[in-house]
């Protein structure tokens, strides 16, 4: 079921940052849509909300503004949006949230977020160097200093965290001592955007998923391993949520685990779409006719790509299904399984850095914890070695056919 919204309040950014899914990775149907959202749309979407409240007995959701950058828009919008929302459905949970670049984010956007009970997240990659190489201005200026003006304006001022995408140029070391210079309270880290046919940057074409070949977690290793030694360590959620889907508990998102995504997009014209970063497979993948000025919220769930990505966890490649830490990875992130020929029927382009990743913390999870506790849990040691030799004497014969249908309908091929 689907319970938490990102409002694509607005289609426009005032930075141009080289990775973005949005701008730089392909898809310009952006620019067929308004520059902003209306208040129109905001009342027609909470009165959709409200029924589809009703029908499934739901009472708690997530709004996320989001963008492009929502502080293009004036706060007035931001005042209206929670109103309309509380009011229509006045005996509902919101968690409210914002996500911004934070340029521009000063002490009277705070307090409004603070008035209004909206959490804020910030977008930061790293030392100045590093951020102002990725996240500049169009005129191709960096904006480390507007972010850290921000950040450091909002610590007491109810900054919930940072968000950063792993840049395998900085070292662990520097990344977590730069947030920790800065008193980040919480971050967490992404890995960047990019499937078989439109890596990111650092990864080499000719040795992804070969045996040995594991930067990311050569890199996330070595920063857990900061962070686990730092008896003052900030808040990281990936490394927490593989922690507890290693021990056991059913938690996840459209990263790791086996939950449904239960998340949706709604874009500045009111369209219902999936997570707005599957737009870099290809232009127009995620574009279709719903809309919440003509259709109920439920309709999304007829849609074949959000049909595909609402269970993506369950969707996976054949190989993913034998391997022994399906039940963590959930076979990776929807878009980093794509390929032009074989749409998405592909482990995912970071298969082996999970595997390795996966199997570092579990193994270090069992020595840090007493024999018979391990045994309770059935935890049991694991070798990146042993899963990949498994995995490559494996012949395909799974998934279902229908469901390697799916995953195909969405090849170039």
């Amino acid at each position: 079921m689907v319970t938490s919204f990102v409002l694509k309040v607005a289609s426009r950014c005032n930075l141009n940052c080289s990775y973005c899914y949005m701008y730089n990775l392909g898809d310009k149907t952006y620019l067929k849509q308004p520059k902003f959202m209306s208040i129109h749309t905001i009342k027609t979407f909470a009165e959709k909300l409200s029924r589809y409240s009703t029908e499934n007995g739901l009472k708690a959701f997530q709004i996320v503004f989001h963008g492009g950058e929502p502080l293009l828009f004036p706060k007035e919008f931001y005042k209206e949006s929670v109103r309309i929302f509380t009011e229509t459905l006045n005996d509902s949970y919101f968690d409210f949230v914002i996500q911004t670049n934070g340029v521009g984010l000063d002490e009277d956007w705070y307090a409004l977020f603070d008035e209004l009970n909206i959490r804020v997240g910030i977008s930061m990659d790293g030392p100045k160097e590093y951020h102002d190489k990725y996240r500049v201005f169009h005129n191709g200026k960096g904006s480390y200093d507007e972010v850290r003006h921000a950040i450091q304006i909002g610590l007491d001022k109810g900054m919930h965290g940072v968000l950063s995408v792993v840049n395998l140029n900085i070292t662990p070391r520097e990344l977590y001592q730069e947030f920790k210079n800065l008193n980040i309270p919480s971050f967490n880290l992404l890995l960047p955007d990019g499937h078989f046919d439109k890596l990111p940057d650092d990864i080499l074409p000719e040795k992804i998923n070969t045996h040995g070949y594991t930067p990311f977690a050569d890199w996330l290793i070595e920063l857990f391993q900061i962070w686990k030694n730092d008896p003052d360590r900030p808040n990281m959620r990936f490394f927490k949520t593989l922690i507890q889907l290693v021990a056991g508990e059913e938690v996840g998102d459209q990263m790791v685990g086996l939950k449904k995504n239960g998340v949706a997009v709604v874009e500045t014209n009111g369209n219902l779409e999936v997570a707005d970063s599957i737009r870099a497979c290809y232009e127009g993948i995620t574009r279709n006719n719903i809309n919440i000025h003509t259709h109920e919220i439920a309709a999304i769930l007829e849609d074949p790509l959000f049909d595909v990505y609402i269970n993506s966890h369950q969707m996976v490649n054949a190989k993913c299904l034998h391997c022994p830490i399906y039940e963590i990875c959930g076979g990776g992130f929807l878009l980093n399984r794509y390929s032009n020929e074989k749409g998405f029927d592909n482990p995912t382009i970071y298969c082996h850095d999970m595997i390795k990743l996966v199997s570092y913390i579990q193994n270090d999870l069992i020595d840090s914890l007493p024999e018979e506790v391990c045994e309770e849990m059935q935890l049991t040691r694991v070798s990146y070695d042993d899963i990949v030799q498994e995995l490559e004497n494996i012949n395909e014969g799974f998934p279902q056919q229908e469901i390697k249908e799916k995953l195909l309908a969405y090849s170039l091929a």
